[in-house]
């Protein structure tokens, strides 16, 4: 009977070979497309067996649904966090461009990866990008609503340009980060700020 401490080891055990995984296919799309990326290479990369990736992913779109999520996640709490703070008369618009900025710096490549899996016809991604790109979409229509000076757009104007404002932010950091060589945060950061604070206002 393994003892609750090798219980505890194993799962330890588990949780580095599956962070090993997901860093090493992170590295390898940095500089190579998704769709010319194979199992073996991502093991190769991590320096372990290739049979081990299948104790944890069901092939390499499910290792990119699944680590996607936290990348995702990120970005929709920085958002939230931009929301609450625009509600309350306090648009600081660097401070909620800086953790988005972070994940795309941290996460880039993945989440470039994931782009490239949703065009190329991988349904389950699509439809998971497609449901964040909504919720994105719906907490920027609410941070413009409430902005003084779009205070005369229509309804439909307002969801337009938070479309807009998202595709463009999605773009340019996919662009920045994706791909080595990649752009300074610090560049990214100023960039973005100065674009939303010509828009809604400056901290």
């Amino acid at each position: 009977m393994p003892t609750t401490r090798t219980k505890a080891s194993i799962r330890m055990s588990r949780q580095e070979s599956r962070d090993r995984i997901v860093a090493a296919a992170t590295e390898l799309i940095r500089v190579t497309p998704f769709g010319a990326l194979t199992v073996d290479d991502v093991m190769r990369e991590a320096g372990i067996g290739r049979t081990i990736f299948y104790r944890h992913f069901d092939d390499l779109a499910d290792l990119l649904r699944r680590a996607g999520r936290e990348a995702f996640e990120g970005l929709f709490e920085a958002e939230q966090g931009f929301k609450a703070a625009h509600a309350e008369g306090r648009p600081d618009v660097r401070a909620a461009v800086e953790p988005a900025v972070d994940v795309y710096r941290r996460h880039g490549p993945l989440l470039r990866a994931i782009a490239e899996a949703a065009a190329s016809g991988d349904e389950q991604i699509a439809a998971g990008q497609q449901a964040m790109v909504e919720r994105f979409d719906g907490l920027v229509e609410d941070v413009l609503r409430a902005t003084p000076r779009l205070a005369g757009r229509t309804p439909q104007e307002i969801v337009e340009l938070a479309r807009a404002l998202n595709r463009m932010n999605v773009s340019y950091l996919l662009d920045a980060f994706g791909r080595e060589p990649r752009v300074s945060a610090e560049t990214a950061v100023r960039t973005l700020t100065e674009i939303w604070s010509g828009l809604i206002g400056d901290a």
